[in-house]
């Protein structure tokens, strides 16, 4: 081989270990996906070719010296950085779990405050049916509403008679009459007497026992907020939309009071002797109405 040739075969060597340094930072970054072995094998056959002429060209020498110098350090970082990746402790792959570990933790937060602090949201732009948001809600009370309230026509045919109380107080009750023993009778010994009410007949008197009123429905019994604090509710949450820059148009006072309402019976069963109130707030630029309970 003469020193022109080796000269051209030393440069081409040169640029094969540049683009082999390139192919293993690549691996390194996660680029790609396998070392890039037939590049390196290709490399070391230019080598040992290299190795069998020995010019008396100083500079060659020199080029060459040097090429075989870089080689022999890169192939150290090289079999290091593989023997952590194959570990799983090079800093590539720590940093990539890191960030999985965080993003997966982030969106567990979020997800888990989305579900115990949900606004509602009264989007009119939005596609959304109110019914159905609040229909798991509604379920339940609608059902108590539709069931047959206890019956006090017993109690009412007794409030309206005329004679049902006197005008001096209850009646006294009547002793009942005892027939008298005769002398020198043995001794007799009864039974003892009862300490039980009044019987039943009597209970029907409104004069002993009032009449029991048939229970409120459960609507009337909720903690909910009045019409006046619905409204106020409404008007604060219309002023919110407008300095949101959101349509008001389409929303009317019936239709978010309703919605509302609907939401108070399920609210009071979850947080028994707790007043149920609702407060207009503004999350991830939406403007919503989101329930408060107060002691």
């Amino acid at each position: 081989m003469t020193p022109k040739e080796f000269e051209i075969v030393l440069s081409d060597a040169e640029v094969q270990l540049s683009r082999i340094k390139h192919l293993y930072e690549q691996w390194f970054q996660g680029i790609e996906r396998i070392e890039p072995q037939i590049p390196r094998k290709q490399f070391d056959r230019a080598l040992h070719e290299l190795r069998k002429v020995k010019p008396r060209n100083t500079a060659l020498r020199f080029r060459f010296q040097t090429l075989i110098q870089r080689y022999t350090t890169l192939q150290t970082y090289w079999r290091r950085i593989g023997r952590q990746i194959e570990e799983g402790t090079y800093r590539r792959d720590l940093l990539r779990a890191r960030r999985r570990r965080e993003a997966a933790r982030a969106q567990w937060q979020q997800e888990d405050g989305r579900r115990s602090s949900n606004p509602l949201e009264l989007d009119p732009n939005a596609d959304v049916n109110m019914d159905q948001l609040i229909a798991d809600a509604s379920d339940r009370m609608d059902e108590l509403l539709n069931a047959p309230e206890p019956s006090s026509k017993v109690a009412t045919l007794d409030l309206d008679q005329p004679d049902a109380t006197p005008p001096d107080g209850p009646a006294p009750r009547a002793q009942p009459a005892v027939a008298p023993e005769p002398e020198h009778a043995p001794a007799r010994f009864g039974k003892p007497k009862s300490r039980r009410a009044a019987p039943k007949r009597e209970r029907s008197n409104p004069a002993i026992t009032p009449s029991r009123r048939a229970a409120p429905p459960i609507a009337a019994r909720s903690k909910g907020p009045g019409e006046a604090r619905m409204r106020q509710i409404y008007d604060s949450y219309i002023e919110a939309k407008r300095n949101n820059n959101e349509r008001t148009d389409k929303i009317d006072y019936e239709t978010v009071a309703k919605s509302l309402k609907k939401m108070v019976p399920k609210l009071d069963r979850k947080h028994k002797g707790k007043r149920v109130d609702f407060t207009v707030v503004v999350k991830d630029g939406k403007v919503g109405i989101k329930p408060v309970v107060k002691k």
